[in-house]
């Protein structure tokens, strides 16, 4: 199943935030890209990326539990969004 998601817009810069923990999780967070830190958002983290989408709470727990469930990498989600609009289709 696809979900389309739109993209950052570049009057908002609004993107998500993906952080995995080290025990395999995953957590994501919608903020603005300004306020992204420059330490790690999250305790236990492994590793975390921008992606440039603006999913609705609903959208992003679908993605969030796509990668929880290994339906989806963070590396194949970093090939979706924009920082000029537009929309995603991403698969979950």
């Amino acid at each position: 199943m696809n979900i389309t998601v739109q993209n950052t817009v570049p009057a908002t810069t609004r993107i998500t935030l993906v952080g995995e923990m080290h025990d395999g999780t995953f957590a994501a967070e919608v903020m603005t890209e300004t306020a992204v830190p420059y330490t790690p958002y999250w305790d236990n983290l492994l590793e975390q990326r921008i992606v440039y989408i603006q999913p609705d709470d609903e959208q992003l727990e679908a993605i969030t539990t796509a990668l929880n469930e290994r339906r989806l990498t963070l590396d194949e989600l970093q090939n979706y969004g924009s920082a000029e609009g537009g929309t995603s289709s991403i698969p979950v």
